[in-house]
């Protein structure tokens, strides 16, 4: 897609893995930035990725380096030499441990963001130095629990997606682009330091505030709305909220009139109760026609095809150089002078070393050295 990008001219060294941070940097690739991600050395025959899944590696390029190789160290050095921003998710102290941690870095180049994501934040806590990974912060941070209390289970149980991964990636998204902001107003650059316990407690603000003040675990109570069954077998979700939708929700379901009962309890089973003798289509129809919230529950496979995100631009389709082309979630940010969005394929593992390489002052000839040394590797697209 054409037209400006806010990052336009940013330059972002990415040592992350996993999903926090490719997913937090991928959203920077979206506005413009020029990502470059650091992949480990490419070994074996085969095409090999750069790392992360190709959702959230839309619009990088890749470097591959031996951090363990003096040519490697000395490579990623000249690339956080001329970035804007380093994102790293490494257990914390092993940037430190290379040579290029936040102060080294930041003193060779005052002007960096320096963000790192952890498991337990960089140091100075009693679990700083734990390995982590998304799991971890949603069984710790309580989040588990608040699952198994809203469902009544009885043993708590995972959820299908990492959200404390993907929620501690937009977090350190968000105070990346702060400190990119202060850096106009101050002229330095800063360390962000995000952890996925942090972030995933953040996001249980709503439903922490009576164990933080004193009520009992038995007098607690999940922030929930609750799901209810149609006729034919489907689910359908609303929000009563306050009395003017349940007005809304009462009229929709051939019932104007009914007071609300005071109890959220009582007045959920009594929409349940209507919404049980309609079939799905009928309650859909009948929630349009008066505009009460409602939403009805899909499978992956059907909300992909929901014509509001076909509608949107909420699906990108990008040309890839293992597949041919892919699909893939788009960003959500919108902007009314600006583009976010895939900005090209995934890249495979060290496919950029060249470009990277010299555009970080190395001439052909010390490229050509340092790829023979083995502290840099490379990858050619497959011809197909």
């Amino acid at each position: 897609m054409a037209g400006r990008r806010i990052l336009e001219g940013v330059r972002v060294i990415d040592f992350t893995r996993v999903v926090a941070g490719p997913y937090c940097t991928r959203m920077l690739a979206d506005m413009g930035a020029d990502v470059v991600c650091v992949d480990p050395p490419v070994t074996g025959s085969g095409p090999v990725r750069t790392e992360g899944s190709v959702a959230n590696n839309l619009g990088k390029r890749s470097i591959a380096l031996d951090l363990k190789h003096p040519d490697g160290i000395e490579a990623a050095r000249a690339l956080i030499a001329g970035a804007d921003v380093v994102v790293e998710n490494f257990r914390p102290g092993v940037m430190d441990s290379l040579g290029i941690g936040y102060a080294a870095s930041s003193a060779a180049n005052p002007r960096l963001v320096f963000a790192s994501i952890s498991g337990f934040g960089q140091g100075g806590t009693v679990s700083s130095h734990r390995r982590a990974f998304g799991a971890t912060a949603h069984a710790e941070s309580g989040w588990l629990w608040v699952q198994q209390q809203a469902v009544g289970t009885a043993e708590p149980f995972a959820p299908g997606v990492t959200v404390g991964d993907l929620v501690t990636g937009m977090t350190a998204f968000s105070g990346i682009l702060a400190a990119l902001l202060d850096r106009e107003r101050t002229g330095k650059g800063q360390h962000v330091d995000t952890a996925l316990m942090d972030c995933q407690f953040q996001m249980l603000t709503e439903v922490a505030g009576p164990a933080l003040n004193g009520a009992p675990p038995e007098a607690w109570q999940p922030f929930r709305h609750p799901v209810h069954r149609t006729r034919d077998g489907r689910h359908i979700t609303m929000n009563i909220g306050g009395a003017h939708n349940w007005a809304r929700i009462a009229r929709a379901l051939g019932h104007a009139g009914e007071p609300m009962p005071p109890k959220p309890a009582d007045a959920n089973a009594l929409v349940g109760s209507w919404v049980v003798t309609l079939d799905s289509d009928a309650v859909v129809a009948a929630m349009e026609s008066t505009g009460a919230p409602y939403g009805l529950t899909l499978s992956m496979h059907e909300a992909v095809e929901h014509p509001h995100l076909a509608a949107r631009g909420m699906i990108a389709e990008v040309d890839d150089p293992l597949d041919g082309r892919v699909r893939a979630v788009d960003s959500a940010l919108f902007f009314s002078d600006a583009v976010s969005s895939a900005t090209g394929p995934a890249p495979l593992a060290g496919q950029h070393a060249r470009d990277v390489l010299r555009e970080a002052g190395y001439d052909d000839a010390r490229i050509e050295a340092v790829l023979a040394g083995g502290g840099v590797s490379e990858q050619a697209v497959p011809s197909r």
